[in-house]
């Protein structure tokens, strides 16, 4: 296999996908402040004194006045806001993603060391980790011993230095030693990678979208609370409120979709990655194989499993929003060839 085809292909896809990510931001904040300027000329225009205007003569006349010399700052002003906060709280939620053991211990884990460690599968985890770090040439990362039966497993932490690997309790189970080696050497792909810190920053992202809700929610309370309001301007208002609020709803949906495809495309720079540690590639097809062949499962009951779905080792989800590709076709790469999934 050349992986190292596989990972410039990867990190190029990736690359297109963080444009499409900023391009989002952008557009959507240039959304919102339409809507704001807009929505408050309409709100103006129905005040007393314009009854004789048609809506459509009013929708026109808002734009125009929102683009005109004289106002197109206000325009630019509600965009940069709006900018402003959803970057807040991108900040915002990639430091409360920011710590790997935290992220472990909300799934139940256990860290595993060589005291706590009672079992040889459990002593091997540790090993296998221990090698593979070494292949990989950064710092042992901790490991989590997950108490839940479905296969899967995850790397997290914002840098190689803070990372853990977890793996859960039914990988143990049902991977040899050289599967458990390939998934173990996949997620430390994911360390060398930066994909656990790319990981943090695109769920950030995502959640920073949800800021348009609040606002939404800000604008809808506002017009209910104000007295001094005409009823027509309010329903304005609550129009601006309805409209953020698709706004915002698009936004994440989106940006759904485009954390799915990124994850995906890193998934496959991780195989590369484990192949190259490994030298061994049908470790991990062999692990591929347990759950393709075997009837095993990958999911997990913990309610956290769907938020960090991006980040397992084997994903779940529809085809619009899987966040990993389809086993067939990790393994055609891996074996350097190409198949037809449908």
């Amino acid at each position: 296999m050349d992986f190292r085809e596989h990972q410039d292909r990867a990190r190029k896809n990736s690359r297109i996908i963080w444009f499409l990510y900023i391009l989002l931001l952008l557009v959507s904040s240039f959304l919102i402040g339409w809507t704001l300027a807009v929505g408050l000329n309409l709100a103006e225009l129905y005040q007393p004194g314009y009854e004789q205007y048609s809506f459509g003569q009013k929708f026109i006349a808002s734009n125009v006045r929102a683009f005109d010399d004289k106002h197109i700052q206000i325009l630019i002003g509600f965009s940069a806001i709006a900018f402003i906060v959803q970057g807040l709280t991108t900040v915002f939620g990639f430091v409360k993603k920011s710590n790997g053991h935290k992220v472990a211990l909300a799934f139940g884990g256990s860290l595993l060391n060589e005291d706590t460690a009672d079992s040889l599968a459990q002593k091997q985890a540790l090993n296998i980790v221990t090698e593979q770090a070494l292949a990989a040439s950064i710092p042992t990362p901790s490991l989590y011993l997950i108490p839940e039966q479905g296969i899967n497993a995850f790397a997290a932490g914002k840098s190689s230095k803070s990372a853990i690997v977890a793996i859960t309790q039914g990988a143990l189970d049902n991977f040899n030693r050289n599967e458990l080696s390939g998934v173990i050497a996949h997620e430390i792909g994911h360390i060398t990678n930066q994909d656990i810190k790319l990981n943090i920053q695109i769920s950030a992202f995502v959640f920073g979208f949800t800021a348009l809700f609040f606002l939404a929610r800000f604008i809808f309370y506002n017009a209910i609370y104000n007295r001094r309001m005409d009823g027509r301007a309010k329903l304005v208002m609550f129009a601006m409120a309805a409209v953020i609020g698709i706004i915002g709803a698009l936004t994440v949906w989106l940006g759904r979709i485009l954390q799915a495809a990124m994850s995906r495309q890193r998934e496959y720079l991780a195989d590369a990655s484990a192949v190259q540690f490994t030298r061994y590639p049908e470790g991990l097809v062999q692990a591929f194989e347990v759950l393709e062949n075997g009837g095993k499962s990958s999911v997990m009951e913990n309610p956290s499993s769907k938020e960090y779905a991006h980040a397992m080792m084997f994903g779940i989800g529809g085809e619009l929003f899987a966040t990993h590709p389809p086993l067939k076709e990790r393994i055609a790469r891996i074996q350097n060839r190409k198949t037809n999934v449908n």
